[in-house]
């Protein structure tokens, strides 16, 4: 919104000063930012310090409890400024991914795991969970992804710019990186994927997805938060991909797509130090070294609700689609024309 009164309880968020009658706009121990319409900020507390856990209902219970507190003026705005901007409703005949990207922890050979206590040296990324996105397929693409005569056993490769667009835009590490870090269009070292045929029927065809994703980009790590330089990096996710699908034969569609990637990260990450699950303050950048990257995965499934959700409640576009292609949404269709445009600028 364009409203101004959004724009100034923004600013007293990001520059830290609240008003002394308000909260922070926090809620602790989560990424959540909360506010009321009128532009008061709230707050909450997340963390159990008798479990030593995040509990969700516990930090949004306190806000909900502080604004029933409010009076009417400081939860609605008597009058707003500017336009309501519901989400657009995604492409006709497509579907949407939901996307979970989440650091794991490797104590022991094969037992990779979410971190907890010390098995990363008490790091924890600026994410204290996992981080969701979303990915908007169109019908062309999904029609794309499944064999027109499919054979069980006989691999179907999945068109090249799909593959890159699910690399590209759908392994986005929210955990590890703020936004002062973003793969480029050139980012695609490889991304390899194919559909293969396990189960054939009258009613449904039941496949197998796997392939291989490199994805790299110069970066360089920097102090926090003086931004000062250190040295200059790649930041690199090497991984491979394996799931399942299900295409309805009568219906025409692809009912579920549950799939995982999980690889090696290594580059800029943006972590706190933990004690007794509390951040001690010690964030900053922190380098994931090529010879000791950290394991880092995503889970992708299906939103059933996507197509029937009223404006009002449906989830956000992906940070990538609605931030980094705010002002050019065709890029985000078609990384060919996204990257053709970055090479040109680069020129200039």
């Amino acid at each position: 919104m364009d409203d101004p009164v959004y724009k100034e309880a923004w600013q007293r968020f990001y520059v830290a000063k609240s008003r002394p009658t308000e909260g922070t706009g926090w809620v602790k121990a989560t990424q959540l930012v909360v506010m009321t319409s009128a532009g008061r900020l709230l707050e909450g507390d997340a963390y159990d310090a008798k479990t030593g856990k995040v509990d969700m209902v516990r930090g949004l219970t306190q806000v909900l409890e502080s604004y029933a507190s409010l009076p009417e003026a400081e939860r609605r705005p008597a009058q707003v400024d500017g336009q309501e901007k519901p989400v657009p409703p995604p492409p006709a005949g497509g579907l949407v991914l939901t996307i979970y990207d989440r650091l794991l922890g490797c104590p022991a050979a094969g037992d990779c795991r979410l971190p907890e206590g010390d098995d990363l040296g008490g790091i924890r990324t600026h994410a204290p969970a996992g981080q969701r996105s979303s990915l908007w397929l169109t019908a062309e693409e999904c029609r794309a992804l499944v064999p027109v005569n499919p054979r069980v056993g006989v691999p179907h490769e999945v068109p090249a710019k799909l593959a890159r667009r699910i690399a590209l835009y759908g392994l986005w590490p929210q955990s590890l990186w703020v936004v002062e870090h973003t793969w480029q269009p050139d980012s695609v070292r490889q991304a390899q994927l194919q559909v293969t045929p396990l189960e054939i029927s009258p009613q449904l065809v039941k496949l197998r997805v796997n392939g291989a994703v490199l994805l790299s980009v110069p970066s360089r790590l920097r102090r926090y938060p003086t931004s000062e330089y250190v040295k200059d990096l790649e930041n690199r996710f090497d991984a491979g991909l394996e799931g399942t699908m299900v295409f309805d034969r009568a219906a025409q569609r692809i009912t579920k797509w549950n799939m995982v990637a999980l690889g090696d990260y290594s580059g800029a990450m943006f972590t706190h130090r933990e004690e007794s699950g509390r951040n001690v303050g010690d964030d900053q950048w922190r380098e994931a070294t090529r010879e000791a990257p950290v394991p880092l995965g995503f889970a992708f499934e299906l939103d059933p609700t996507a197509y029937d959700t009223p404006p009002e409640r449906r989830r956000p576009r992906s940070f990538v689609h609605a931030y980094i292609f705010r002002d050019r949404e065709q890029f985000y269709w078609d990384p060919e024309k996204w990257e053709q445009d970055w090479k040109q600028r680069q020129q200039r």
